[in-house]
């Protein structure tokens, strides 16, 4: 399940819990999409401490959006993931050495927020 959170319009803030499903991940997309068709980059904030999961379909859509976003991976300026669980945090972290544009910060539960302001510094993309 996932939960849209209140944020500012150039940040998008998520809560996943239990398993997330293709109708759940559909609707943060939709979501991420309204926000880039608003800013040039955005933020991303994503509380995780409650994910168990996600169904086939939900990786699938996940691997497909990941492909079609090939090439504007630095409109994303950062993505704070709060977690309890070591793993996801340590891969989160991890992952954003993948993306020379965009910071990824992985955050305690009791963190949440100071994570989202985190999130929403956004700065403009700086060309090469």
């Amino acid at each position: 399940m996932i939960d849209i959170l209140p944020s500012p319009s150039h940040v998008g803030a998520y809560r996943f819990s239990g398993t997330l499903e293709g109708a759940d991940y559909d609707r943060c997309i939709a979501d991420i999409e309204g926000r880039l068709r608003l800013h040039e980059r955005i933020g991303v904030y994503c509380d995780m401490t409650g994910f168990t999961g996600l169904t086939p379909e939900a990786l699938a859509k996940d691997l497909r959006y990941f492909v079609t976003k090939f090439g504007e991976y630095g409109r994303f300026a950062r993505g704070a993931i709060v977690t309890d669980k070591r793993w996801l945090a340590e891969i989160s972290e991890f992952s954003g050495r993948f993306f020379p544009h965009t910071e990824i910060r992985a955050f305690e539960p009791e963190e949440h927020d100071a994570a989202l302001a985190w999130a929403a510094v956004v700065e403009p993309l700086r060309s090469q």
